[in-house]
């Protein structure tokens, strides 16, 4: 027996464990580790995603939790390329973008075979959704974007959450000044864990998966919708702001937005204007006048006829004439 060899194994062994654990430290800390943020997810097509930022390490990852395209289960992992705007481009879907606001909230990209195409769709996500109708409570102004079946359409709104679980949306009115004057629309919200609601219409159907969060004292509100009922709102996102009247400190804020149809574009918002930099991070100047709070308190109308609502939480989504939408968030 070679005690020598044993004396130093065992001498040995402590500090071999200590190595392997500050190894595995280490290398836990070049992948992103677990410790990352995790932002339950919507994307503009319908999917419920989990999405994971390590901006330390430049790391993305996201798993599809359901999917209307066949989808569910897919993960997919990534770098991030930092830009100088403060935004970062994931190395999966490089004509996409990543922002992460302080916060939590995060706007991202996917890029997947929605169907017959392959697509980079918008995804907006809530790091800590709340957990209770009470703190869900409030009277949103919502842009929706969905198909049923072949036929895909966008509106705008309000849509009220009651403390006590129940829900109710009037398509083209402001619940807000009174009775809906545009289509209404009701039903009850039932909890899923995580912070995440089911809506469930009047009738029970299923018309998708809510999140809410509370961002600088302005509530936000991202649906998953599934809603394949004839006038329903199909399959899609709906996005909502509690309503506020539009600061003046709108006034002078850099934001970056994707379009339904594929563009990415960045702009200021200054005084009642948009003035436009880049499409598709190409330079560009482009100017439209602003009317902030209308149609009613925190919508805003542009003069190329564009509706929809700017929460001073950072998001914003309108819809336009031709029936595509924008997306977007302050990045300062």
């Amino acid at each position: 027996m070679n005690i020598w060899f044993s004396a130093k194994l065992t001498f040995a062994l402590p500090r071999l464990r200590l190595l392997s654990a500050g190894l595995a430290a280490v290398l836990v800390a070049a992948c992103g580790g677990t410790d990352a943020p995790r932002y339950q997810s919507v994307a503009t097509t319908g999917e419920l995603i989990d999405y994971q930022v390590d901006t330390l390490n430049l790391t993305y990852s996201y798993t599809i939790t359901e999917s209307q395209f066949g989808l569910t289960g897919t993960t997919r992992e990534g770098r991030l390329t930092e830009n100088a705007d403060g935004s970062y481009t994931p190395s999966g879907a490089p004509d996409g973008r990543v922002v992460v606001l302080s916060n939590g909230l995060l706007f991202g990209a996917v890029r997947e075979r929605f169907g017959a195409d392959l697509v980079t769709a918008a995804v907006v996500g809530l790091k800590d959704p709340v957990t209770t109708t009470a703190a869900l409570a409030a009277d949103y102004n919502y842009v929706h974007s969905g198909c049923l079946l072949t036929v895909c359409s966008v509106s705008h709104g309000t849509l009220r959450i009651a403390a006590a679980g129940t829900w109710t949306a009037c398509r083209d009115g402001n619940l807000a000044a009174g009775a809906c004057t545009g289509t209404a629309t009701n039903g009850t919200l039932e909890s899923r864990g995580r912070g995440q609601w089911r809506l469930k219409s009047q009738d029970g159907a299923d018309i998708g998966t809510a999140m809410g969060y509370n961002a600088a004292g302005q509530n936000v509100l991202v649906v998953d919708l599934k809603d394949q009922r004839i006038g329903g709102f199909g399959g899609g996102m709906l996005i909502g702001g509690q309503q506020l009247a539009i600061p003046a400190t709108r006034a002078d804020s850099s934001w970056i937005a994707a379009t339904g149809s594929g563009h990415w574009l960045e702009f200021a918002a200054i005084g009642d204007n948009i003035v436009i930099s880049k499409i598709d991070s190409q330079p560009t100047n482009f100017s439209v006048a602003l009317s902030p709070n209308y149609p009613w308190s925190g919508m805003v109308t542009t003069a190329w006829g564009e509706v929809g609502f700017m929460a001073d939480a950072g998001i914003y989504m309108l819809m336009t004439p031709a029936g595509d939408v924008e997306l977007g968030v302050k990045l300062r």
